[in-house]
């Protein structure tokens, strides 16, 4: 059998680059042998087996320090309790992985709603997600959602919300006069002290037109109302208020931002 390998020879066994060989031996993790002829490295039959357990931990995503001393230094035992301590920190990668799939899944899902429902409108229920309005000041409203977002578990559920008075529907009719707060779905919601849960509630409370609207929070909204109040004409309703919207995406490239809204009607 065959003792000593060539790095060239030793790279295409393995399929990696003489360049990655040479980094490993520069880091400490494989050692070479000159040969006393030309000088040129050549690796014994143990290297080959130290290569193949430092590959094997690459694939596992430890970092090359880590993998320094697991192939020069640790015992047996020593070994196992860092591989399992890896695995614990892939388990946390895995449930990292998995909350961003879901908030990704809900990006799209909101995107999706903006293409489906944009100038579109419907009668529909009440919408079931309590929220909590901290007034017309941006600053407060980044503050209290900084306070939720320490939960990364709640990042992908916290909904910026704005309600918009019924004088308001009737009057400016602009976002601008809106109340700006925060939104969780129910489930959520109880995951919270009660104090804190109290500080949330249902906006409202009757049938509703809804729909999804761009908003540069000035004139845009004017056009929809307009146009709610005339399909609404055409089936014998009319709008109440107040107005509740969540937010769904934004086009920077158009300068609007995309909610969906809820106006109360009177009821029949």
């Amino acid at each position: 059998m065959k003792q000593k390998w060539m790095i060239g020879e030793l790279a295409k066994m393995f399929d990696v680059s003489t360049d990655t060989l040479r980094y490993y031996e520069a880091e400490g993790l494989l050692r070479s042998h000159r040969n006393e002829a030309n000088g040129y490295r050549q690796y014994s039959y143990d290297e080959l087996f130290v290569l193949m357990d430092i590959l094997l931990f690459r694939s596992l995503g430890l970092p090359v320090k880590e993998i320094q001393p697991l192939v020069t230094t640790k015992k047996l035992g020593e070994i196992k309790e860092i591989l399992q301590q890896n695995d614990g920190l892939i388990e946390k990668q895995l449930a990292m992985l998995q909350r961003q799939r879901k908030q990704l899944a809900q990006i799209v899902s909101q995107h999706e709603l903006c293409e489906q429902h944009l100038g579109q409108f419907s009668i529909v229920a009440a919408p079931a997600f309590k929220s909590k309005f901290l007034g017309t000041d941006v600053e407060d409203v980044l503050r209290v959602v900084k306070q939720y977002k320490t939960d990364e578990g709640w990042m992908d559920r916290i909904r910026h919300t704005l309600f918009l008075p019924t004088e308001e529907v009737f009057g400016s009719r602009s976002f601008e006069a809106a109340e700006m707060g925060i939104s969780f779905d129910d489930e959520t919601i109880r995951e919270f002290e009660v104090g804190e849960q109290l500080q949330f509630s249902l906006s409202l409370d009757k049938e509703c037109v809804y729909t999804v609207v761009g908003t540069d929070y000035a004139s845009a909204e004017h056009a929809v109302f307009e146009q709610a109040q005339a399909w609404l004409a055409e089936r014998g309703r009319s709008m109440e208020g107040p107005l509740l919207g969540r937010y769904l995406a934004s086009s920077h490239q158009e300068g609007l931002d995309y909610f969906e809204i809820w106006i109360a009607l009177q009821a029949t």
